[in-house]
């Protein structure tokens, strides 16, 4: 940071959560909780081991390949926004220091495995001693109890064991994990949404804290709709229905065709399908590439929604495919949303960045990486508040960045910052 450099992380006065503070000791699985409550508005420290710091700073991608702690775009995406201090809660002295800011904090959240966080202080019993007001959030693999509780997992088990990995994929070649941290990611969300629940509990219940306990495989059955109540009361095992739509176990027309530029996504066959199916047929018939589709006959079967035999189920899809296949996504989709069918392109991340939907709703942020001399885009409000606003609050922060400041609200001078430095307590 430079003289001319505003603080990081920049001031959020209007925030929701503006006025509370929270210790950040999450890893993975807690991290964009945090920085979404610090984009609320919430003083979010991130307290990290001394020397290395957190474990996520060597996560890449890297910036231009340097493997560097403050090169890691996923620590950048993660961890935005907050203030970080070093602080060793292996001696105690740190844990010393840590219960002083408990004392000082709304919501504490952490990842350690059950049954091993009391040794670090961020045990229920410890946090509440030092403040009866605070709200622990234990984010972990498979929760509190139960006989996973202390198994090991990282996202692709989260997802495995949450079931969205059977839903997914081809059947021919198995289940399919998302590429992008699915499991993780909900296990946040859900993790944001318990701290600002029981802030609010705290709120109408005389200002008790509490324990909120969020287990990554349960947060991924959320996304599993019906799923589980499909195999509880028909007995039917949903499994990934690859390029078609499968509906309680019934894998059904395909969805998905390749176009000239990518993919699209349209169901029943591309509206050939179904009582809406007339616009399509007729879009088919007038470039000559219907295949007889819109005969009388044809036109009738297609709009009672069949049953059609697999010869006839083939042809139906191989037409709407050798249709799709000569054509640009985009201008397939415009025609079409403008026939009224429901078809959409299927986005890459360079195509999300370029959105002109997300342009013009203005979803994208700059930020600003002084120490660097360059800026970057970053995801944007997960939501728009109109009366107290989401803000993007700054860079992600070095190591310690911020320990003078931090321990100074505690009354620690610098000569005892240094003493305690020496004694690799900092």
């Amino acid at each position: 940071m430079t003289a001319d450099s505003p603080p990081i992380p920049f001031e959020h006065a209007d925030g929701p959560l503006t006025g509370y503070r929270v210790l950040d000791l999450a890893d993975e699985k807690g991290q964009l909780c945090t920085r979404l409550l610090a984009e609320l508005g919430a003083d979010v420290i991130k307290i990290e081991p001394p020397r290395d710091g957190d474990p996520t700073r060597q996560n890449g991608p890297f910036f231009r390949g340097e493997a560097e702690p403050d090169r890691s775009i996923y620590w950048w995406v993660m961890n935005a926004g907050k203030r970080s201090i070093t602080l060793q809660l292996k001696l105690e002295a740190g844990r010393e220091i840590l219960r002083k800011l408990i004392a000082m904090s709304d919501i504490v959240v952490e990842t350690c495995v059950p049954g091993e966080s009391a040794s670090l202080g961020l045990d229920y019993a410890s946090v509440s001693a030092a403040n009866p007001g605070a709200i622990l959030v234990s984010v972990t693999n498979f929760g509190q109890a139960g006989p996973y509780a202390k198994w090991a997992a990282t996202d692709i088990v989260g997802s495995a064991m949450g079931g969205q990995m059977h839903v997914s994929g081809d059947p021919e070649r198995g289940p399919l994990r998302s590429t992008v941290p699915q499991a993780f990611a909900q296990a946040n969300v859900q993790a944001a949404v318990g701290a600002m629940t029981a802030l609010y509990a705290r709120a109408v219940n005389d200002g008790a804290g509490q324990h909120v306990d969020v287990s990554m495989q349960e947060a991924m059955m959320v996304t599993m709709d019906h799923a589980g109540p499909t195999w509880d009361i028909r007995r039917v095992n949903t499994v990934g229905p690859g390029e078609r739509r499968q509906n309680a176990g019934i894998v059904a027309g395909r969805y998905l065709f390749e176009t000239a530029d990518g993919w699209i996504t349209a169901l029943q066959v591309g509206g050939l399908v179904g009582p809406k199916a007339d616009p399509i047929i007729d879009w088919l018939a007038e470039t000559g590439e219907a295949q007889g589709l819109d005969s009388l006959e044809w036109r009738a079967r297609l709009v009672a929604g069949g049953p059609f035999p697999p010869q006839d189920r083939e042809k139906i899809e191989a037409t709407m495919q050798a249709f799709c296949r000569t054509r640009k996504k985009e201008e397939l989709v415009a025609e079409a949303q403008r026939r009224g069918a429901g078809w959409a392109p299927v986005f890459g991340p360079r195509e999300i960045v370029d959105s002109k939907q997300l342009a013009a709703r203005e979803y994208w942020v700059r930020v600003h990486h002084e120490d660097l001399g360059e800026s970057f885009i970053y995801p944007g409000a997960p939501f728009k508040l109109s009366e107290t606003p989401w803000k993007q609050r700054g860079r992600a922060p070095h190591l310690g960045e911020h320990n003078e400041q931090v321990l100074g609200l505690l009354g620690i001078d610098a000569a005892e910052q240094r003493r305690l430095k020496m004694k690799m307590v900092i």
